[in-house]
């Protein structure tokens, strides 16, 4: 994407996800009991129209802290999957059961860092430009291509 790196106003920096993002975070060891309720958050509630997810179900975290995405309160969850990626399967996770949550491995999850807002991560992951760029860079299987780990804290954006 640098290549295509759009000319910037004042003020502002071309700068990659990694370095203002915590990229697919774990959850702290010890922030809840095993029997604490959190939000159990599968694709399907990922609305690809909207970019607003339903908090699905409670879950107590020591059911699903293993072998699932963790993320909080203002994450954002970018679907790394084919199709559900190009559909744009992109949140702000807002409304979570104690302000957790557990998920698909099929999130990557941004958790923004000094002050930036996840509702512009979110908007910037959510275009189709970004979702066309990161289309291209998938690798996989076919019907199981995914964006990777290593593209994600490449990407660049604008701040």
């Amino acid at each position: 994407m640098s290549d295509e790196r759009a000319e910037l106003r004042a003020g502002w920096v071309w700068t990659s996800l990694g370095d203002v993002c915590a990229i697919n975070p774990r959850h702290e060891k010890g922030a809840v009991g095993e029997n604490t309720p959190i939000s159990f958050v599968p694709m399907a509630a990922v609305d690809h129209q909207t970019g607003a997810i339903s908090v699905g179900s409670a879950r107590p975290y020591g059911e699903i802290r293993k072998g699932f995405t963790h993320f909080a309160e203002g994450d954002v969850l970018f679907a790394r999957i084919t199709p559900c990626m190009e559909n744009g399967k992109v949140a702000v996770a807002r409304g979570l059961i104690n302000r957790l949550g557990c998920g698909t491995t099929e999130f990557h999850v941004l958790r923004p860092l000094g002050g930036i807002l996840p509702e512009y991560v979110h908007r910037y992951l959510r275009q189709e430009s970004f979702r066309r760029a990161a289309a291209a860079n998938m690798s996989g299987t076919a019907g199981q291509l995914r964006v990777s780990t290593d593209y994600m804290e490449s990407v660049e954006i604008p701040l």
